[in-house]
């Protein structure tokens, strides 16, 4: 298949068509929108802008760069350097209630705004945008078909070069690198401020220790950056977690692997074949219709059946209270599958689910794949190997 290097034109009129509709149901005049992979999503380019969205028209008004703009997006860019002027961009385009993306704006810049258009109602984006992209289009799709395929590609290339004895950072950085040979750049967007490389590799019983992350695992990491890998050398028999963000056209897919060298002691297999149960179920849930906390309740209710409960999504005493989230433009979307999220999953999401079992003394075991949500089934787009995988001086091997 032959990539275009950015959105197509009719994919981007598609999402401001549909934001336009948003807009006329929740009585806005207009949205202003600011943050840089919200305009990227509505117009093909990454920028510094404020891209103004009505019923008649659209403004994409660009502070910088403006010349690469004009170069990757096909809507009309024009120089905006003033943010004083947006009250006669607002009054000449008839917008009185303009919406705003509230969860991207700093205190600071929201009380700037606020004052700049006092004669203006103001009313919060970030819940509109955040549904629109939660909702997959087919080019979208596409494009986490292959940053998956990529991801496989990427392991197959790596893993084999492993070795015991190598520290972690090490042994990331062969698998890094056979990524960023197939396109990735090495930063994995966190919408939710965390900050990321291209994933996590951590092994044995440091691996259970937490991080000032909301995750799914932790690690020791390195001073400054207190999660992942770190140059603890890996061991023979223990648990290598392996949890990678795969990248396409500003798409990310999520999944986690589980490596040894050689062969995991018999307790381990047993906490390895719980983790297989775990993600099985989770599949046989994952449906359109379902609340996005009875994911996570369900899941959590199978772990007790299986005797990990105690250990399910838990460092020590403090547990994490998700097994899954959105993906797409950055790696941990809306919806979380938590407590307390009512958001019913819809066919055309795009979910990473990623129950992990914390064993003190042992490390972090668990599977995480990501899925495309269909009417009638799931479609798996992280189709590296799903078995547990045993590493030898010869190269790999799925278990």
């Amino acid at each position: 298949m032959s990539w275009p290097e950015l959105p197509p034109r009719e994919e981007l009129f598609s999402r401001l068509s549909a934001l336009r509709e948003a807009l006329r149901l929740a009585t806005l005049d207009g949205a202003l929108v600011t943050h840089p992979l919200n305009i990227f999503y509505f117009t093909g380019t990454l920028a510094r802008a404020h891209l103004l969205v009505t019923e008649r028209e659209v403004r994409f008004l660009v502070f910088r760069p403006l010349e690469r703009v004009r170069r990757e997006s096909p809507l009309p860019a024009e120089p905006f350097r003033s943010l004083r002027k947006l009250p006669e961009v607002l009054r000449e385009a008839g917008v009185r209630r303009v919406g705003l993306e509230f969860a991207h704006l700093s205190h600071r810049d929201f009380l700037r705004y606020q004052d700049l258009l006092q004669d203006f109602e103001l009313s919060d984006l970030s819940d509109i945008i955040s549904s629109l992209r939660q909702v997959k289009s087919p080019y979208e799709i596409a494009c986490l078909r292959e940053a998956g395929r990529r991801l496989a590609e990427a392991l197959s290339e790596a893993l084999p070069r492993l070795r015991p004895g190598m520290s972690e950072l090490a042994a990331l950085a062969e698998i890094e690198a056979a990524l960023r040979r197939r396109g990735h750049p090495g930063l994995t967007r966190s919408a939710r401020g965390n900050e990321f490389a291209t994933g996590l590799l951590i092994s044995g019983p440091e691996a259970v220790e937490p991080s000032y992350m909301v995750a799914g695992e932790g690690g020791p990491g390195v001073p400054g950056f207190p999660c992942g890998a770190s140059l603890k050398e890996i061991q023979p028999g223990e648990p290598v977690l392996v949890d990678l963000a795969g990248y396409f056209a500003g798409y990310y897919v999520d999944q986690t692997r589980m490596l040894f060298f050689g062969e995991p002691p018999r307790e381990v297999r047993e906490y390895l074949q719980a983790a297989e149960v775990l993600i099985s179920a989770g599949e046989r849930i994952l449906r359109p219709g379902i609340p996005a906390e009875e994911v996570y309740y369900r899941l959590r209710e199978e772990a007790g059946s299986l005797g990990v409960e105690e250990y399910f999504m838990r460092h020590s005493e403090e547990r994490v209270n998700f097994v899954g989230h959105g993906v797409g433009l950055c790696v941990d979307e809306d919806p979380p599958l938590a407590p307390g999220v009512k958001t019913r999953l819809s066919s055309r999401m795009t979910l990473a689910l990623e129950p992990k079992l914390h064993i003190p003394g042992v490390g972090v075991i668990g599977l995480e794949d990501t899925f495309l949500l269909t009417e009638n089934s799931l479609e798996k787009l992280t189709p590296f190997s799903p078995n547990f995988i045993r590493l030898y001086s010869s190269g790999f091997t799925p278990d």
